[in-house]
């Protein structure tokens, strides 16, 4: 019994060594944050998700990708804008590197 444990924690700690080893991987580029900032729009017309902007208005859905544009490229996140088109309001997406959409600010 002592050696199945002993292999069992073995075979655990060099899984988990490679998990760590491969964390990096997942970072995504600037056109995914794009994509996920387009989506974002489109999920918060139906529902308020928590972020500063609350549920946004129908006119929403209308925004292209020639409405979003990466801002800024951070450390572990990118700023990427949205623009309404038929309102010429910005909103702003914080989304981190592993693609999660930390924040979502308008720019009044």
């Amino acid at each position: 019994m002592k050696v199945i444990n002993r292999a069992l924690f073995l075979i655990a700690c060099i899984w988990q060594s490679a998990a760590f080893a491969h964390g990096g991987h997942n970072e995504i580029s600037s056109e995914t944050a794009l994509n996920i900032a387009s989506k974002s729009v489109q999920q918060l017309t139906f529902k308020d998700f928590g972020y500063q902007v609350g549920k946004l208005d129908a006119s929403w859905k209308s925004a292209t990708d020639a409405n979003f544009n990466v801002v800024e490229v951070l450390e572990k996140a990118f700023v990427v804008s949205a623009t309404n088109p038929s309102s010429n309001k910005v909103i702003y997406f914080e989304i981190a590197n592993n693609g999660k959409v930390l924040s979502v600010k308008s720019s009044e």
